[in-house]
C-alpha cells in the first residue's frame, strides 16, 4: 500500500502542463508517420502466399509508424492532444487524419484481419491496451469529432475482447 501511495504521489509531484507549443511538436511525430508504410513489422503469423499483402490493406485504420501498436499510440496521442490543448496549430489537420483513418470501413477490415484464428492474440496485451486507451480518451473527449469514431471502435473492441477469445 505504501508503494502505491508513493507513486501517486511522485506522479502528482512531477506531473507538468506542457505549452501549446510542446504540444504542438509532439504531434509532429504521429502526423508523419500515421500513413507511412515503410519500415513496416507486421508480426503477423502466415498461413499462405494469400496472407501477404500491404500493411495498409492489412490493417487500414493502424498500420504506419512502424508497427501496429506503434499506430494505435499515434492515435491515441493525437486525441489526447486535441482534448488538452484546444489551441493546437495542427488541430484542423489532426482531425481530418483522424477522419481519415478512423472510418467505419477501415475498422471493418481490422476486424476482418483479427477475426482469422491465427490473429486472435495478435499484438496482445500491449497493442490492446493502446486500443482501449484510445476508445477511452474518445469517450472522455468533449470533442463532436470524437463521438463517431467511438461507435467505429467499440465495434472492433468488442469483437477483440469476447470472452470466447479470452
Amino acid at each position: 500500500m505504501k508503494y502505491i501511495l508513493l507513486l501517486s504521489i511522485s506522479m502528482y509531484a512531477f506531473a507538468q502542463d506542457i505549452s501549446t507549443k510542446t504540444a504542438d511538436n509532439w504531434a509532429i511525430l504521429p502526423l508523419k508517420c500515421i500513413e507511412q508504410q515503410y519500415p513496416n513489422k507486421l508480426g503477423q503469423v502466415l498461413t499462405s502466399h494469400d496472407d501477404l499483402d500491404l500493411p495498409q490493406n492489412l490493417n487500414p485504420a493502424f498500420y504506419g509508424c512502424f508497427d501496429w501498436h506503434s499506430a494505435v499510440h499515434g492515435h491515441w496521442s493525437l486525441v489526447y492532444l486535441l482534448s488538452n490543448y484546444t489551441n493546437l496549430t495542427n488541430r484542423n489537420l489532426i482531425i481530418k487524419q483522424l477522419e481519415k483513418q478512423l472510418t467505419k470501413e477501415n475498422i471493418a477490415q481490422e476486424v476482418v484481419y483479427f477475426s482469422k484464428k491465427e490473429n486472435y492474440s495478435f499484438e496482445r496485451t500491449y497493442g490492446w491496451n493502446w486500443l482501449l486507451q484510445l476508445q477511452l480518451e474518445l469517450e472522455q473527449s468533449k470533442d463532436s469529432y470524437a463521438l463517431e469514431f467511438q461507435f467505429h471502435l467499440i465495434i472492433f473492441l468488442y469483437h477483440q475482447l469476447s470472452f470466447h477469445r479470452l
